[in-house]
C-alpha cells in the first residue's frame, strides 16, 4: 500500500461564511449525499465518476479517527481497512449540504470524482466534516475463499506427487499409494493453522507447547504414524505443495509410504505478514 496523502484542510472564507450564517436553520448536511451527487453531476471542467461511493462503517470509523488527529494510514490501520488507494477531505464552518458541496468542490471535485474510490465514510462534529474514501486491496487471496476445495485441490496435488518416483534431496522415494483424508486430521490441521495465524508465527509447536502428534490424539486420532508439513505466505495449492516438494524435508514427509490419511487446512491472518499458514498433517491409524 502506498502512503497515503496528509489530511487535506480547507476553510471556508467569509464569503461562504455569509452564505452558512444564511441558511443556518437548514437540516443538518448528510455529507454522503454531498459527495455522490457530485461523483454523479461532477463539477464545471471535472467529469462525473459516474457510479456513487458506498457508505462503510469501517470508513466513518476511520473519518471519527482523523478527527483525533490520526493520520490517514493509521487511521484505516486501526479500523482494519485494507485500502489499495485512499483519500481524505476534510471542511469546516457550515453542516448545510450546499455550502459543504460549494466547498468541496473549491477544492476537492477532482479527487472525489475518482472513480476508484468506491466506498466511502464521514464523521461530523460541530461545523466540521471529514470524509474518507478510499479502494480495498484485492484480496491476494481470491483462490481461497473455499476452504474445503482448496483441501481438495491440495490432497489431488500431493496425490499426483506420490504416484511418482522422486527425489526429495539426495534421498529417493518410490511411488507410493494415495492418502485419503480424515476428519479428525482435517481438526488437527484447521487446530494449527488457526494458532500459527493468530500469532503470527510458523512452527511445528503449539502455543501450548503441543507436538503435531498431540494435535491428533486430542483430535481423536488413534496413530501409529504421525508427520506435519507447515508453510506460510503462499497463494494457493500449487504453491504451497511447490513449495514443500522443493524442501526435502517436507518432501520426504509427503512422499513417506508410511502415511495413508491426512488432514489438511489454512487460516488466514490479514493484519500479519505472512497472511495465511499452512497445515498438512499425516497419519497412519493404530
Amino acid at each position: 500500500m502506498r502512503t497515503p496523502p496528509t489530511r487535506k484542510r480547507l476553510c471556508c472564507g467569509a464569503a461562504v461564511l455569509a452564505a452558512s450564517v444564511a441558511v443556518h436553520q437548514a437540516a443538518h448536511a448528510d455529507p454522503a449525499s454531498v459527495v455522490n451527487a457530485m461523483r454523479a453531476q461532477g463539477c464545471g471542467r471535472v467529469p462525473a465518476a459516474g457510479v456513487p461511493a458506498r457508505r462503510h462503517s469501517s470508513l466513518d470509523a476511520a473519518a471519527r479517527e482523523l478527527a483525533r488527529d490520526t493520520k490517514l494510514g493509521d487511521a484505516l490501520a486501526r479500523v482494519g481497512y485494507p485500502a489499495a488507494t485512499s483519500r481524505s477531505f476534510y471542511v469546516r464552518g457550515s453542516r448545510d449540504d450546499a455550502v459543504i458541496r460549494s466547498m468541496l468542490e473549491a477544492r476537492y471535485c477532482d479527487e472525489m470524482n475518482d472513480p476508484r474510490l468506491a466506498e466511502l465514510g464521514v464523521h461530523q462534529s460541530g461545523d466540521e466534516t471529514w470524509i474518507v474514501m478510499a479502494v480495498r486491496t484485492e484480496t491476494p487471496f481470491a483462490d481461497l475463499r473455499d476452504p474445503a476445495a482448496v483441501a481438495r485441490r491440495v490432497l489431488d496435488l500431493v496425490n499426483a506427487a506420490r504416484a511418482e518416483v522422486r527425489r526429495c534431496g539426495r534421498d529417493r522415494f518410490e511411488a507410493a499409494a494415495p492418502l485419503a483424508m480424515s476428519a479428525p486430521l482435517m481438526a488437527a490441521a484447521s487446530l494449527h493453522s488457526l494458532d500459527m495465524a493468530a500469532r503470527g508465527s510458523l512452527g511445528h509447536d503449539g502455543s501450548d507447547g503441543s507436538s503435531s502428534g498431540d494435535r491428533m490424539t486430542r483430535a481423536g486420532y488413534t496413530w501409529q504414524a504421525s508427520g506435519e508439513n507447515v508453510a506460510a505466505g503462499q497463494r494457493d495449492a500449487e504453491d504451497v505443495v511447490a513449495g514443500w516438494l522443493e524442501s526435502p524435508g517436507h518432501c520426504a514427509t509427503l512422499m513417506d509410504a508410511r502415511f495413508t490419511e491426512t488432514g489438511i487446512a489454512f487460516a488466514l491472518a490479514p493484519n500479519k505478514n505472512p497472511a495465511v499458514y499452512w497445515t498438512q498433517v499425516f497419519g497412519t491409524p493404530r
